[in-house]
């Protein structure tokens, strides 16, 4: 069983983790693919329906939606909640507040709210499923 100082120190991982992963300097699809696990079961819903039910698949779709648009010209969390399941797995739901800029610079609203499920992986948090909802 995890005590409290466990539990305290995930959440904290998992919290930076997904801070991290919001930067809008360092958000790309790399670091985009990068927080994801190619795993066997990985799969990701959103905006009412799956999107993806394999790692390649979402890899793909990804690499053509960041040549969509030039950058994330903002992007914060606004809030962000951790349940530790156990000493390598967790869920987190974030509330985050964005503008992308467009190929013709263009700023649009970027918001939404997502879950992800994370497993460690070694020493490495990594998403395996996640569900989520833009709201523009």
């Amino acid at each position: 069983m995890l005590t409290k100082t466990d539990k305290a120190r995930i959440e904290d991982e998992i919290k930076t983790v997904v801070e991290n992963f919001m930067n809008p300097h360092t958000l790309n699809y790399e670091s985009h693919i990068g927080l994801r696990a190619n795993v066997d079961g990985y799969v990701m819903a959103g905006d009412g329906q799956i999107a993806f039910s394999d790692y390649q698949s979402y890899k793909d779709a990804m690499k053509a939606n960041f040549e969509s648009f030039k950058c994330f010209a903002e992007l914060q969390t606004t809030m962000c909640f951790v349940y530790v399941l156990s000493e390598d797995a967790a869920s987190c739901t974030v509330e985050f507040k964005g503008k992308l800029q467009t190929l013709d610079d263009q700023e649009i609203p970027y918001n939404g709210c997502w879950t992800f499920v994370f497993k460690k992986f070694e020493n490495e948090w990594k998403v395996v499923q996640e569900n989520g909802t833009h709201t523009h």
